[in-house]
């Protein structure tokens, strides 16, 4: 004997209906979800800056190579807390040993720097990174995670802000990127 499939439907969505009613009782409908978080600044490797080759000595030559580093990539998210923008980040540091190179490691400073997008600087901040090359080995990386914080101005937003990122370099080494058309 066949029964008929509607009314059993109609049971199972009736009970599924009364089920639920509690769930619509306690959704305020007339509440507004938050806003939207603002958008984060955008980051990028400094032109010129992005890459590093220290020698020993000062002949520029491949036999004098200490170390080169290299930035990678920059990622990260922030937040919106009030009148300031809370920017974490991970800056990537990729780095080859040299020929040059005694003590197994690479050591170095770098900058970030907060700039509004008309390039004028407003804060810049060096960290001190080492990456090492254990045993025979000849490549490696660091991942550093910094926090910076930004003070905003009425009506301004992470659109208006660049984090630049480069390395720190005497006039020698900054030079020999230009030669290296880096």
């Amino acid at each position: 004997m066949h029964r008929p499939i509607a009314p059993r439907l109609a049971l199972i969505a009736a009970s599924l209906l009364l089920g639920s009613c509690e769930t619509l009782k306690s959704i305020d409908f007339h509440s507004q979800p938050p806003p939207p978080p603002g958008p984060c600044p955008r980051a990028v490797v400094a032109d010129q800056a992005g890459h590093l080759t220290r020698f020993v000595g000062a002949e520029k030559d491949p036999a004098h190579v200490q170390f080169e580093a290299q930035i990678g990539d920059l990622v990260g998210d922030c937040g919106y807390d009030g009148n300031s923008i809370d920017v974490d980040m991970k800056v990537q540091i990729l780095g080859s040993r040299g020929a040059a190179d005694k003590d197994g490691k690479a050591t170095f400073n770098y900058f970030v720097a907060i700039a509004r997008r008309d390039k004028t600087v407003l804060a810049r901040e060096a960290f001190d990174a080492t990456i090492e090359f254990p045993g025979n080995q000849t490549q490696n990386g660091v991942v550093d995670e910094i926090q910076q914080t930004i003070p905003l101005q009425d009506g301004q937003n992470g659109n208006d802000f660049v984090i630049i990122v480069g390395f720190e370099m005497t006039p020698e080494e900054l030079e020999y990127n230009r030669q290296q058309g880096r």
